[in-house]
């Protein structure tokens, strides 16, 4: 009864009175996972960091087996960017949890943020291997190689991510990327790749303005200027701070012969800053972490 009432405080947003009701119990003997693990949700959405932490390394002490506490554990070692103490976290669930694709998968993403990629692409692969119908593995390792230069393997994971899982809008985003610094052209069998991969991923997820950019792009590469223009003009209304997309719009109006329009758009691009791929990359990684399990074509997984 204790722990239903601390539940409905913390879906009513009413985490004081669950927080009470929680620490109550707890004090007096009911001591369990589930428990300690809804008191650390009620801390963290009330902005008390180190007490979410606290009550789940008791969740975590309590049930060793509780695969929830670690991932969440991990989450917040991402927020912190403290990549060690997230990848000491890792080790512990994945010794209580040897066959746990997400831990696995949490302890690549520390790995991957540190540096270690060889050992990363390890945990990815057999966070794959266990879990077979999740993408972010397949994903994360399709990543990991564009940051080590292994194009080709970029490729072939991506490929095999975007054959498991079509209707994931990450997966043919990554793909095209890994394609186009492949070496994909416009008026070969890559670059209508690169072409399909971008429009499935925008019909799947039309606000992820990082497919609406690139697929504009693409779209005036060959040749398409008046289609271009639609996809960039809403990828700078999806992310207004992007120069991006505004660079691109100048380069597609002055292909219409409006200079005036296209030197507006240079003149903004010049206050603000560039777009950085390898942040990207980096951000998608640690997201990976933080969504632990699926990326849904809504958009679970965010840039």
């Amino acid at each position: 009864a204790g722990y239903d009432e601390t539940l409905a405080d913390v879906n009513a947003e009413n985490y004081t009175a669950a927080l009470a009701t929680a620490n109550d119990l707890l004090n007096h003997g009911y001591r369990t996972a589930e428990l300690a693990e809804l008191a650390a949700t009620a801390y963290r959405k009330s902005g008390r960091t180190q007490e979410a932490y606290n009550a789940l390394r008791l969740a975590a002490h309590l049930n060793p087996k509780n695969e929830d506490a670690y991932i969440e554990l991990c989450e917040m070692a991402l927020d912190k960017d403290d990549y060690d103490l997230g990848l000491q976290i890792a080790n512990i669930g994945i010794s209580n949890l040897p066959a746990s694709g997400h831990l696995y998968l949490q302890r690549g993403v520390m790995r991957a943020m540190k540096g270690q990629f060889g050992e990363a692409e390890k945990d990815f692969t057999r966070a794959s291997e266990l879990d077979p119908s999740e993408v972010l593995p397949d994903v994360a390792l399709g990543l990991v190689a564009m940051q080590t230069g292994n194009l080709d393997g970029a490729v072939r994971n991506l490929r095999r991510a975007v054959a498991r899982h079509p209707d994931n809008y990450l997966a043919q985003y990554w793909f095209s990327k890994a394609l186009e610094h492949a070496g994909a052209a416009p008026g070969t069998k890559e670059g209508a790749e690169v072409l399909s991969a971008l429009e499935e991923s925008v019909r799947l997820n039309p606000n992820f303005w990082h497919s609406r950019a690139d697929l504009g792009k693409t779209l005036l590469d060959n040749g398409k200027v008046d289609p271009a223009i639609v996809q960039l003009q809403k990828a700078a209304d999806l992310n207004p701070t992007a120069t991006g997309p505004l660079y691109l719009l100048a380069q597609a109006y002055r292909r219409k012969g409006d200079n005036a329009r296209a030197r507006q758009l240079v003149a903004r691009v010049s206050t603000m800053q560039a777009d950085d791929r390898d942040a990207l990359a980096k951000t998608t990684l640690k997201n990976i972490g933080r969504e632990g399990t699926t990326a849904s074509p809504a958009g679970q997984v965010k840039p």
